[in-house]
């Protein structure tokens, strides 16, 4: 038979043989959190300086175009003036060839340029969410952050009877979690990194 002190001490060594793995084990568990890249995009200030800038600019190439339109209308019309086949007629007719071509070409390179800085913009500023991640992520000591898609699928039965079950399965595909409680999401202190280094930079 054992005595209560040998059972004593069998318990408190087997205590402390057990200790040392389970903290090893809650060492070992991973750090998870979420973060919602799309909110962030939308949601930063940067964002929307961005968005006002190309109000802007779209108002300026809009008039650019009206005037270069305007021009060529006038052209057509002085060309109505002369005879076809005059010299006049044919300088006129030049005119309007020249300036035909010239709207549709600045049409092309603005359009061209516009994708370009748009996708220059979008790819500078996910890099900057990609970052501010990491960095909340480093303070917040986190192993891991998952994108967060809030796909929300159609409630209404009209917009639910217009699509596809193609289309119904690519929305449900896009989901990235089935469920989360908001407790582990750092959206909000991604925007608030980006944001201060935003306004910093001002």
């Amino acid at each position: 038979m054992f005595s209560r002190r040998s059972l004593c001490t069998l318990a408190l060594s087997a205590v402390a043989f057990l200790l040392p793995s389970r903290l090893v084990a809650a060492q070992d568990s991973p750090r998870i959190a979420t973060v919602n890249p799309a909110k962030v995009f939308n949601d930063m200030k940067e964002t929307k300086d961005l968005k006002q800038k190309m109000e802007s600019d779209r108002t300026a190439i809009q008039n650019e175009a009206k005037r270069r339109a305007d021009d060529l209308e006038e052209a057509k019309k002085k060309l109505t003036i002369f005879n076809e086949g005059s010299e006049e007629y044919n300088k006129a007719s030049k005119e309007v060839i020249e300036k035909a071509v010239g709207l549709q070409t600045w049409q092309e390179l603005i359009k061209a340029d516009l994708a370009r800085q748009q996708k220059a913009q979008m790819k500078n500023l996910f890099e900057k969410i990609e970052q501010a991640t990491k960095e909340v992520a480093e303070t917040k000591k986190i192993d891991l952050v998952i994108v967060e898609q809030k796909i929300e699928l159609p409630s209404d039965p009209n917009t639910m009877g217009q699509i596809t079950v193609d289309q119904l399965r690519g929305l449900i595909n896009q989901r990235s979690l089935m469920y989360n409680n908001g407790k582990f999401d750092i959206t909000n202190d991604v925007l608030a990194n980006v944001d201060a280094k935003y306004t910093g930079k001002k």
